[in-house]
C-alpha cells in the first residue's frame, strides 16, 4: 500500500461481484451480508449507522433510504454510533432492501402472522370449546335429576289440592333432594351457554323448593282442618229424650 502526503492510498476489492474500497489503518472493516453476496466496507468507529449506509450505497448504489442495516439481530437506527453498540473490526451487519413495494409484502406478511392463530392459540381454542362443552354437559346431566324431582313436586301439587293428606316426610325429602341439585349446580365450573343454562337450572330448583313450601303449608292447613272435625261434640238427634237431670237417654 503506498502513501502520498500523508494520505493513505486505498485499493478496490469484489466479492460477490460488488465492488468495495479499501481503507486505511485508521478505519474498521465491516463484513456486510446482502442477500446471496457479501461484501467488505471501511469506516471510521465512530460513525453513525446512517454514515455506514452512505458507504454501502457507494458499493451497491441502493440509497440510504431504502436501506435496513441489522446488527446482532436488531435493526439500527441511523444516529446510533457504531462504536456505541459494540461494532469493531471484522463485525458483521445484515442489509436489507426496504423499497416500498417489499415493505408493503412485509406489512402483508406481519398482518397475516397477526390473524393467524399460533398452535399455543389453537391449543387454547380448542381446549376453551372442551371445556366449556364439559360444563354443558355437567348441567345436563343434573337438569335430567331436577325434571325427575319435578314431577314429583307436581304429584304431590295434585294430591294436596284435591284435599287429600300427605305424609310430612314427602316435603322434606324431596326438599332436600332439590337442595342437593343447588350445591351440585353451584360445584360446577360452566363458561358461556353453559353458564347461562346453570343460572337457568338454579332458578327452577328454587322456585320448586318455594313450591314445596306453599304445599306443605297447606297439607298442615288440611291436618288442622281434619283434627278440628274430629273435636267438634256430637250434637243430640230429635229423637233423643232429656230427663229432668238433663242427661240424654
Amino acid at each position: 500500500m503506498e502513501q502520498h502526503g500523508g494520505a493513505t492510498a486505498s485499493s478496490a476489492t469484489t466479492t460477490g461481484n460488488i465492488e468495495v474500497e479499501d481503507s486505511g489503518a485508521d478505519f474498521i472493516k465491516i463484513k456486510v451480508s446482502f442477500g446471496s453476496n457479501s461484501f467488505d466496507v471501511f469506516t471510521n468507529p465512530q460513525s453513525t449507522f446512517g454514515d455506514l449506509k452512505c458507504v454501502i450505497a457507494k458499493s451497491t448504489g441502493l440509497d440510504p433510504k431504502v436501506q435496513n442495516v441489522l446488527f446482532r439481530g436488531k435493526e439500527m437506527d441511523d444516529d446510533e454510533s457504531l462504536q456505541m453498540v459494540g461494532v469493531k473490526d471484522n463485525s458483521k451487519v445484515i442489509l436489507i432492501e426496504n423499497t416500498p413495494a417489499k415493505i408493503e409484502d412485509l406489512e402483508m406478511v406481519e398482518e397475516i402472522k397477526e390473524s393467524t392463530p399460533t398452535k399455543n392459540e389453537e391449543l387454547e381454542n380448542v381446549e376453551e370449546i372442551k371445556e366449556m362443552s364439559r360444563g354443558l354437559e355437567a348441567v345436563n346431566r343434573v337438569r335430567e335429576e331436577i325434571n325427575q324431582f319435578e314431577e314429583q313436586v307436581v304429584s304431590l301439587e295434585t294430591v294436596v289440592c284435591s284435599g287429600i293428606q300427605v305424609a310430612d316426610k314427602d316435603f322434606i325429602y324431596l326438599t332436600e333432594m332439590l337442595m342437593r341439585q343447588l350445591l351440585k349446580l353451584d360445584g360446577i365450573d360452566a363458561e358461556g351457554e353453559g353458564r347461562t343454562q346453570r343460572k337457568l337450572e338454579v332458578r327452577r330448583v328454587q322456585g320448586l323448593v318455594e313450591k314445596l313450601d306453599n304445599l306443605r303449608a297447606k297439607n298442615s292447613n288440611l291436618t288442622s282442618d281434619v283434627q278440628e272435625k274430629a273435636d267438634e261434640p256430637s250434637l243430640p238427634s230429635s229423637s233423643s229424650k232429656v230427663n229432668q237431670e238433663g242427661e240424654v237417654s
